[in-house]
């Protein structure tokens, strides 16, 4: 493999890894990929798993700061009966505002 090559390759494989583990290494990210992960979208534009489940990053950032906050503790509910109530504690909503950016 030529020198110049090698080099684009790893550092397309390095910035790849580092985008991984910066993902990884959010907390709230990763509460919510454990909560909420396996149905629902959790970046910006990403595609949910479960088609009629909505993108989580663009529904929770729409909420204004305090309802969100209460819909978190009390556990946003759904017309979805497939859905669980799921409640987050206050450190936890701080994890999830942090990702969401949301002060």
């Amino acid at each position: 493999m030529e020198k110049p090559f090698r080099a684009l390759v790893s550092g397309v494989l390095l910035f790849g890894l580092g985008g991984a583990s910066a993902v990884a290494d959010d907390p709230g990210r990763a509460l919510l990929e454990k909560r909420c992960g396996r149905c629902h979208g959790l970046a910006a534009e990403a595609e949910s798993h479960l088609k009629a489940a909505p993108n989580l990053w663009e529904t929770l950032r729409s909420y204004p700061t305090e309802r969100l906050e209460f819909e978190l503790a009390e556990g946003i509910g759904s017309r979805h009966p497939a859905m669980p109530q799921i409640q987050f504690t206050s450190e936890e909503i701080a994890l999830v505002k942090a990702y969401l950016q949301i002060e």
